[in-house]
């Protein structure tokens, strides 16, 4: 590995080229497979081609975050906080139809403008050698400042009612008859037996006298370290906290105007599914949609949630394949298709078991470009984890939902950066935050303000 600021050298790869027992060991290489067109044009025979939708939602709704917790200097200990910033951009879609031409060409300016309708929502969490309101500890500060987050009004966008973060963690809960408890003090680690509740969200430990907080139960702060990168537990924080923050909004929505509701479209940037220690919170998400859906779908229209996935496995593959796939053809990747072509090892018997509570699909567009995104399960839960592998991939459950989700996709698609839409291309545009000048900003932020009360 080279130090810091060094190059690699140009000529390094020389003894490796001129080493006998290299050349002798690829004579004895054959290719499994040797990139023939047989196999693209067999795996794109297992696409199906479908009919898009013929309408179109009022809005769109898409939201991204992001993270920064780079060392502040290169001292000993490091030093490090966490800057996460969420974005919910809303769009209208006349408006948008209004900035194209006769050709079907976006005005740029017009759709720059857009991007001032979105709504950031910035937290900022201590990491390594930070204490936070005199804590013993950086894991105590880390879990305060996590309650404190969560229990804010600021992170409420409605501005109405029982809607921050901390009422919609607690609904997910009750309405999937789950408590959010534990049982075991996250400071001394006593085995302390306790079940949470809206009114006594946070109890004393019997034993050290620390305060435990709901927000412990999803233990979030299980890979924080005195002095270790927090990184890992950040991110975690930051892909928990855009999936409570869209369910609280679609959870407002669905009490006080349940019409506007059916008309609207929300996009998630990176797949449906919830990682890490708070995993479980997946199959709140789950049961909370399907009953909404279920619901809707008998009065007025099913809302479309779609999680867009930019980067990853089945993105490489969608992309190593797409010259073989038909315009508007798509498919539902299966357990089978994921382990045969992307994987290529065995996985448990239901992919994302613990973690998605959306369906994967590929899709191709007319104009070329390959799409990999998730529309939610269309359950209550998950069942035994075989038994699911098969019943999440029956298509006929999507039948309603799909072609109105690859219409929003084909509507939204454009040119300026590889297989990507208008609305999660705006909302990473307000959320992101850039190395440079954006994050030595922040570097600058934090050091001045901490050193100051030295």
């Amino acid at each position: 590995m080279p130090y810091q600021n060094e190059v690699a050298s140009k000529t390094g790869h020389g003894d490796i080229k001129k080493n006998p027992d290299i050349s002798e060991f690829l004579e004895h290489c054959e290719y499994m497979d040797d990139a023939s067109e047989d196999l693209g044009k067999k795996i794109a025979s297992l696409y199906e081609k479908i009919e898009l939708a013929d309408n179109l939602p009022e809005k769109i709704v898409a939201s991204d975050a992001s993270r920064y917790c780079e060392p502040i200097n290169g001292k000993f200990p490091s030093t490090q906080i966490g800057y996460v910033k969420v974005s919910l951009m809303i769009i209208e879609v006349n408006e948008y139809n209004s900035l194209k031409d006769m050709a079907g060409f976006v005005d740029p300016f017009g759709v720059a403008k857009l991007h001032k309708n979105a709504e950031p929502l910035s937290f900022v969490l201590p990491g390594s050698n930070v204490r936070y309101k005199k804590a013993s500890s950086v894991n105590d500060g880390f879990r305060l400042a996590i309650y404190e987050n969560f229990i804010s009004n600021k992170y409420n966008f409605y501005k109405a009612g029982d809607y921050n973060i901390k009422d919609t963690l607690f609904f997910l809960h009750e309405q999937d008859n789950k408590l959010l408890s534990i049982h075991k003090c996250p400071a001394c680690k006593h085995d302390i037996k306790h079940t949470f509740t809206k009114e006594q969200d946070k109890i004393n430990c019997k034993e050290c006298g620390a305060d435990i907080f709901f927000s412990d139960a999803l233990r979030l702060h299980e890979q924080i370290s005195d002095f270790g990168d927090n990184n890992s537990a950040i991110t975690r924080f930051m892909n928990l906290i855009e999936h409570l923050l869209v369910a609280g909004f679609i959870r407002f929505l669905y009490d006080k105007a349940p019409k506007r509701l059916s008309n609207l479209a929300f996009i998630l940037d990176g797949p449906l599914a919830i990682f890490g220690q708070p995993a479980r919170v997946h199959s709140r998400l789950m049961k909370f949609y399907n009953s909404i859906m279920t619901d809707l779908k008998n009065r007025y229209t099913m809302p479309i949630i779609i999680g867009l996935q930019k980067t990853g496995s089945l993105n490489e593959h969608a992309n190593s394949i797409k010259n073989f796939l038909e315009p508007n053809s798509y498919k539902i990747v299966d357990d089978e298709y994921r382990k045969k072509y992307i994987f290529g090892t065995e996985n448990s018997d239901n992919f994302g078991h613990e973690t998605y509570y959306g369906q994967d699909f590929i899709y191709k567009s007319k104009k070329g470009s390959v799409f990999v995104f998730a529309i939610p399960y269309p359950y209550d839960q998950k069942c035994d984890g075989h038994i699911f592998s098969n019943q999440k991939i029956k298509i006929e459950n999507y039948a309603e939902i799909l072609p109105r989700a690859l219409k929003i996709i084909e509507h939204f698609e454009m040119e300026l950066y590889e297989n990507s839409i208008t609305p999660i291309a705006l909302a990473h545009r307000h959320v992101s935050i850039s190395l440079v000048p954006g994050g030595k900003a922040l570097d600058l932020l934090s050091k001045n303000i901490i050193e100051c009360k030295k």
